[in-house]
């Protein structure tokens, strides 16, 4: 489902072709692709990876759009990989309380997550230039008149479909339709994590 056919399926279901609705349905389709992100953030649209190369003195770093940090791997000078462990980030501070003492990273911790990104402190703080890599999680771009098709539009349709009705319901202040639309919301993540369920359970028997 296109960002033109979600546009017109939510003012067909609702009856709806007010302009007060109609001038509201891209902040209303926004608001849905968040609730969607927030139930289902392991889907495979969320899942990011970003590269960069540590800087000698520096701890911190920015992942920009990062909602949340799955893993942080340096590679070494032998080209080994070593996976950080995570660790809340007063456990970093009682752990390597002078950050201008330098070695190699083995463990981080996440702070400031916004919208805007997630910062990711290192411990010890860099003392080599080592390339590092962060598998993190973020929101994919939503549907809008420049970008006509997402993953979620494509692949999880009554998700979006359902969740935009029921954003819609809650612009309209319509208690009723709120109440029938957060009910078939709900249906449609459950019916949803049991197929996507199946999916890699085939995958891991080999397809059986």
């Amino acid at each position: 489902m296109n960002y033109t056919e979600l546009l017109a399926n939510i003012q067909n279901f609702l009856e709806d072709d007010s302009t007060e609705l109609s001038t509201s349905i891209p902040t209303i389709i926004t608001q849905a692709e968040n609730l969607v992100f927030q139930r289902l953030p392991s889907l495979p649209c969320f899942r990011n990876v970003t590269t960069g190369t540590l800087v000698v003195g520096t701890s911190e770093y920015t992942v920009a759009n990062a909602r949340m940090v799955r893993q942080v791997s340096v590679t070494d000078s032998s080209s080994n990989i070593n996976y950080l462990n995570h660790k809340i980030d007063s456990y970093l501070k009682d752990y390597w309380p002078n950050v201008s003492t330098t070695g190699t990273p083995i463990m981080y911790s996440t702070k400031n997550a916004t919208t805007s990104g997630t910062i990711v402190a290192l411990a010890p703080t860099p003392s080599a230039t080592l390339a590092y890599q962060v598998d993190f999680i973020a929101p994919e771009t939503g549907l809008s008149t420049s970008n006509a098709t997402s993953w979620v539009g494509t692949h999880a349709e009554n998700v979006l479909l359902s969740a935009s009705l029921y954003e819609s319901s809650a612009f309209l202040k319509s208690p009723e339709t709120l109440k029938l639309y957060k009910e078939q919301f709900d249906e449609a993540i459950t019916l949803f994590q049991q197929e996507m369920g199946r999916v890699y359970s085939a995958e891991y028997d080999g397809g059986i």
